[in-house]
């Protein structure tokens, strides 16, 4: 399907939004997000080793199942880091990017000016039934209350047969001021994530974790910080929060763990515990 076929099958925007980038199906947008947070995040998560990590547990949980010309979802598609790997990857794909933060949508379209941008919110996407050859999403559904609703979304816009791959933050005791600040909802305990894709009516093809080598120390740092900094203002929030940011960047140790761990990963392996849960559902036909 092509973008332009696509995009007729949509519902009329609830906004004109003219001039602009996306599509907008929302107008009051109440997100725990914002274009400053968007900043903050922006070049660290292209380059953070966690980051890399991550968008690469998605690719390879959807590698070998996407179809030259399917449509590619991008659930909380930030600054478009994912979508510009997809392009390079399925360049034929009819690529989709959807998020609440239109600053976010804008760099996404200097990145990847041929996908078809959404201004909308995951629980209620404007999207066909069965539309979707594949879905991707990190780290976007801490931030979303109704989590179970937007899994449903997602088992709704997929072909029967299609893959989604979900990755969330991991391990609800060790919430801090960095989750706090960052707007998340909860982190998610071991196998929650794909209990919920399972009432929604998805398959669980993988339940694995992202940064399992490094948890010992993660585990250490986050204890430390829930007992160090247990009410922070706002403004510290945010120094801890880039400080933290800085401090991990570019750890070359940090960025050959994850390599070792993804090599076990493809071969069927991993660490029952770890930094971010990595999911890969299916619908099932």
């Amino acid at each position: 399907m092509t973008t332009g076929a696509l995009r007729d099958r949509l519902p009329p925007p609830a906004d004109p939004a003219a001039g602009e980038p996306y599509l907008a199906y929302e107008t009051a947008i109440d997100v725990n997000w914002s274009a400053e947070l968007e900043a903050l995040h922006e070049e660290a998560s292209r380059h953070h080793f966690m980051d890399v990590a991550t968008r690469q547990g998605i690719l390879d949980g959807i590698r070998g199942h996407v179809s030259p010309d399917d449509v590619v979802l991008d659930i909380g598609c930030s600054t478009g880091f994912l979508l510009e790997d997809l392009r390079a990857l399925y360049p034929a794909a009819t690529l989709v990017g959807l998020d609440l933060v239109a600053e976010g949508l804008r760099k996404a379209h200097a990145g990847v000016p041929e996908a078809l941008l959404l201004l909308a919110d995951c629980t209620r996407v404007p999207l066909p039934d069965r539309s979707v050859g594949a879905i991707v999403s990190a780290n976007v559904l801490e931030h979303v209350a109704d989590d179970r609703a937007a899994l449903g979304e997602m088992q709704r816009m997929l072909r029967p047969g299609a893959r989604a791959a979900v990755v969330v933050p991991a391990g609800p005791d060790l919430y801090d001021y960095y989750d706090r600040f960052l707007g998340h909802e909860r982190r998610y305990a071991r196998g929650e994530l794909a209990a919920k894709g399972r009432e929604a009516g998805l398959r669980v093809v993988q339940d694995a974790t992202i940064g399992g080598f490094l948890y010992p120390a993660f585990w250490a740092v986050k204890k430390r910080n829930r007992r160090r900094h247990r009410d922070p203002s706002a403004e510290e929030r945010q120094r801890l929060v880039a400080q933290d940011i800085a401090r991990t960047e570019s750890s070359s140790v940090g960025a050959a763990l994850c390599r070792i761990e993804r090599a076990l990963r493809q071969r069927g392996a991993s660490l029952p515990f770890g930094v971010r849960s990595l999911v890969v559902f299916e619908r099932p036909l």
